[in-house]
């Protein structure tokens, strides 16, 4: 990894870092829409399918691969391969949990628009070599019963 990437995943850490300690995990509900603008940018329209969400992360080398994974109170997304597993990284290894993640945040903001709910993004876990992320659809209450 060169140098100014090095600085870059530091500083991405740094800045969530810092907000964890003056918030806690309050904080993770300020950061949803982190990294957004850039895809919504890029992709457009597009931005509003997730197999073009999917297919733009892949083609671009945010990610290796990604299996989702749709149920009637959650979708869960494991991550392969993506550029924010340094940044990760260095979270587990102070056993805090990422505040935010822009990969799982283009899926939220993909929901949002198709669905009008917010989702809320659980805690990031590993599982095999990959970021196993879940996000709680947010509903009404017949969804729980």
């Amino acid at each position: 990894m060169s140098e100014l990437a090095s600085f870059k995943d530091l500083l991405l850490y740094d800045y969530q870092k810092e907000f964890w300690n003056e918030r806690g995990r309050g904080a993770r509900y300020r950061l949803t829409r982190a990294g957004v603008k850039f895809f919504e940018e890029k992709m457009g329209e597009d931005i509003k399918d997730l197999n073009k969400i999917k297919a733009f992360l892949i083609n671009n080398k945010f990610i290796e691969d990604v299996e989702t994974q749709d149920e009637e109170v959650s979708f869960s997304m494991k991550v392969k391969g993506c550029c924010m597993k340094n940044i990760k990284e260095r979270f587990d290894k102070d056993n805090i949990q990422p505040l935010s993640c822009p990969i799982a945040n283009v899926f939220m903001y993909c929901f949002e628009l198709n669905t009008g709910l917010a989702p809320e993004l659980l805690p990031i876990k590993e599982e095999e070599g990959a970021c196993k992320i879940t996000l709680a659809k947010m509903a009404t209450s017949d969804v729980v019963k």
